[in-house]
């Protein structure tokens, strides 16, 4: 009786053992494995790092309202840390904006010159003599009139620019003195023969205001509704886009914003180096 008892038992245990053994492998396994696999994959997956231009970013903005010299520096100081930050463009675009308010503000900067008006001078004449614009020596002093009066003091800004034309990004690069000073957009880009693609190294050779097909002087009454052309000795110009037409006729030109051709013109000189990539 015991033995048989026994063996009942034993059947019993294998019948159960063989059960439990065929719900582990077939269902309780496979779960554990991938919970062990899912653990792995997360334990494996790369953690991107936060950004550090962010907070960088986020102590800036209170600069971008300021136009001052400190404002520049900060400005600056991340477009050198941070050149492919996600905020880059932004601060760019508020540091151009400041850069030309303070060149065209009457604040002293080590990059201006005092000057006290002499008997003969004009504008053209200390624009020769220190190596600057006449027209940009009369905005950066808020002039109303060409004519001076000796023992005026001025400030003479003095620029050193480089232009840099990207066809791919359609932006128009100004740099000063080596540093990033503006950058413009493009509104349509028309370039022909040997210029048609290509790395184009040239220089500004010259610059006009035009009133129609009359060539307008610095200082006359028609100069403020003129159009400025920076003229380039591959042929090409750098001018303003009309906004009442939808296609510009010119067969071949650099064409920005009115507002930006007119800044561009005074933030340039004859042999303003020009790299149209």
């Amino acid at each position: 009786m015991i033995v048989r008892i026994l063996v009942i038992l034993t059947l019993a245990a294998a019948l159960l053992g063989g059960g439990g053994y065929f719900l582990y492998e077939t269902w309780m396994k496979p779960k554990r494995l991938d919970r062990e696999e899912k653990k792995a994959a997360a334990a494996a997956k790369p953690v991107v790092p936060p950004d550090p231009s962010l907070p960088a970013f986020g102590r800036l903005k209170p600069f971008f309202a300021q136009d001052t010299p400190e404002a520049r520096g900060a400005l600056t100081a991340f477009l050198k840390e941070f050149p492919e930050a996600p905020k880059a463009p932004e601060v760019r675009a508020a540091l151009g904006r400041i850069n030309v308010a303070l060149v065209l503000s009457p604040v002293p900067l080590p990059e201006k010159t005092a000057y006290t008006v002499q008997k003969g001078d004009s504008l053209s004449k200390i624009a020769t003599k220190l190596k600057s614009g006449a027209e940009l020596i009369y905005r950066a002093n808020n002039l109303q009139t060409i004519n001076l009066k000796i023992g005026q003091e001025l400030l003479i800004p003095k620029l050193d620019t480089t232009i840099v034309v990207d066809r791919a990004a359609g932006k128009l690069t100004v740099s000063n003195a080596g540093q990033f000073f503006k950058e413009y957009p493009i509104r349509s880009l028309k370039l022909s023969g040997a210029h048609a693609s290509g790395a184009v190294e040239t220089k500004v050779v010259g610059k006009e205001a035009v009133k129609g097909t009359a060539r307008i002087s610095f200082g006359s009454k028609d100069y403020e509704g003129s159009e400025r052309h920076v003229i380039l000795a591959s042929g090409l110009t750098i001018r303003a886009a009309d906004p009442a037409k939808a296609a510009d006729p010119a067969p071949t030109g650099i064409l920005l914003d009115p507002p930006d051709a007119d800044e561009l013109y005074f933030l340039t000189a004859r042999g303003t180096p020009v790299t149209i990539k």
